[in-house]
């Protein structure tokens, strides 16, 4: 059986094992897509964008730690490419807030210390709660069937153990909800502010992942399902209300990981954090 008609049927199981009356939603679509993996493929006469969806991956997954420095002459050298390249590349994670340009200093990746945590969860809070109550009000058929695919495609990542895979699926699912409230500034805003939560994400994926957490994966699939519920019903305060519930678990699930003692965040002090 090939691996497209395996996707399919997953596909069609995940449809059927949800409420019926959210299976309604997906009925009315004139058409439903499968998820379709993407490949990344460098294009001809660019690459920049391989360069910085390699340098972002590896910022996500931690392999390029907060605070390490990065050296723009081995990344000319690793890639085969000339400096302008992987200056454009790095341009555009700077204006990401993953990594700080500084003059005569070089590139680093941006830290993760206390004031950022902070800062990061404040921000997404305030983001989560407006964001998620005008795509109720506003979204469209189109906007729905997105929604579903990255949720979709974020339980097959979680299946199939893909921690950095989950984040991004997680992502693409967070802001599409965003680009759905029909506000360009919003929309923009919070691809900011999730830029820096995926590598909290990775985190602590991470940690459910290799402790075999299974009750939080759970809550994680069916809080994800419940806000796309909230959204389809364009039930605005429930949606709002199951957002900032998601996001108290994604705060425990700091929590967790810092009183573990996670090496990446070694020096940040949970009872200070203030969550």
């Amino acid at each position: 059986m090939s691996s497209s008609v395996i996707v399919f049927l997953k596909y069609t199981i995940f449809i059927w094992s949800l409420p019926r009356e959210c299976q309604r939603g997906y009925e009315s679509m004139n058409k439903i897509t499968k998820p379709v993996a993407k490949t990344l493929t460098k294009t001809h006469g660019s690459s920049v964008k391989p360069i910085y969806e390699e340098l972002r991956r590896q910022i996500i997954s931690t392999e390029l730690a907060p605070g390490s420095d990065i050296d723009e002459k081995s990344l000319v050298d690793a890639f085969g490419v000339s400096r302008t390249p992987v200056r454009e590349a790095l341009i555009r994670l700077a204006s990401d807030g993953l990594i700080d340009m500084k003059p005569n200093r070089g590139a680093s990746v941006s830290s993760l210390d206390l004031n950022k945590l902070r800062a990061i969860f404040e921000a997404s809070d305030l983001m989560e709660r407006v964001t998620v109550r005008l795509a109720c009000l506003r979204r469209s058929e189109k906007d729905l069937q997105a929604m579903f695919e990255h949720l979709f495609a974020f339980e097959e990542a979680m299946e199939a153990k893909d921690v950095t895979e989950m984040v991004l699926a997680n992502s693409r699912l967070h802001l599409r909800m965003a680009e759905a409230a029909g506000n360009v500034y919003f929309a923009e805003s919070y691809r900011r502010v999730l830029a820096d939560h995926e590598r909290i994400a990775q985190l602590w994926y991470g940690h459910n992942i290799q402790f075999d957490e299974q009750e939080n994966n759970e809550l994680l699939k069916q809080q994800h399902r419940a806000i796309y519920q909230a959204v389809l019903d364009r039930d605005a305060d429930k949606a709002v209300d199951l957002a900032m519930d998601h996001a108290s678990l994604c705060k425990d699930g700091v929590r967790k990981i810092l009183s573990e003692g996670e090496s990446i965040l070694a020096d940040v002090d949970v009872c200070q954090l203030g969550l």
